[in-house]
């Protein structure tokens, strides 16, 4: 009792002792969890951009480019890499965690205020047929993926319905998923297929409009 009191007594006085310094570090480590670069941020965006702009020609189609999934290629190089030198390329896990809440809050409003009227011009005029499309085309892509991996692949709930999210490309089903499932299990989902999605998608919309000309 009396080392222990000595100790803190110490502490007290401002020596400088193991138990401050273990303080210290404890503070700074905590810091360091939450700081990223934003020069690493700047140059991985940069990098992206240019990568995109590239023109890839393909025989009887012309030419076509990745555009912004150049970004998320870019993107997955740099976290594979993690480090280059003193540059870090990835965030720490709190510091992402908040921007993608906000990512997603932002992304939410913008998409309701933007698509608000014409979505109701929309029913006005065609009724519910463009949502009926809009359903069926949505069935198409996540029926098979639910029958696959529930009843062939026997894979868990809720890494299939982050399969479905990352499929679909839209955040808002993966945060769904993550409260009907609060694992890590949707987040390993959504990552392994988003990417690979979204090149797609936008190479096929490029591609498309080429082959039937």
């Amino acid at each position: 009792m009396s080392a222990i009191w000595w100790t803190s007594a110490r502490n007290r006085s401002g020596c400088d002792c193991p138990v401050r310094k273990c303080g210290a570090s404890a503070t700074d480590s905590i810091k360091t969890t939450a700081e990223f670069s934003y020069i690493g941020i700047g140059i991985g965006m940069a990098l992206g951009f240019l990568t995109g702009a590239i023109q890839i020609p393909l025989p009887g189609i012309g030419k076509i480019s990745l555009g912004l999934s150049g970004v998320l290629i870019m993107a997955l190089v740099l976290g594979k890499l993690r480090r280059t030198r003193n540059l870090s390329w990835t965030i720490p896990l709190s510091a992402n965690i908040v921007l993608r809440n906000l990512g997603l809050t932002l992304f939410l409003a913008q998409v309701g205020m933007a698509s608000g009227p014409k979505f109701v011009a929309t029913v006005a005029d065609t009724g519910f047929l463009m949502l009926g499309l809009g359903a069926i085309v949505l069935l198409a892509l996540v029926l098979p993926i639910l029958i696959l991996g529930l009843f062939v692949f026997r894979m868990p709930y809720d890494e299939v319905a982050g399969i479905v999210a990352g499929a679909c490309g839209n955040p808002a089903i993966l945060a769904y998923a993550n409260k009907l499932a609060p694992t890590e299990r949707p987040d390993i989902g959504y990552a392994t297929i988003f990417p690979g999605m979204t090149i797609v998608k936008i190479l096929f919309v490029d591609i498309v409009p080429a082959l039937i000309k």
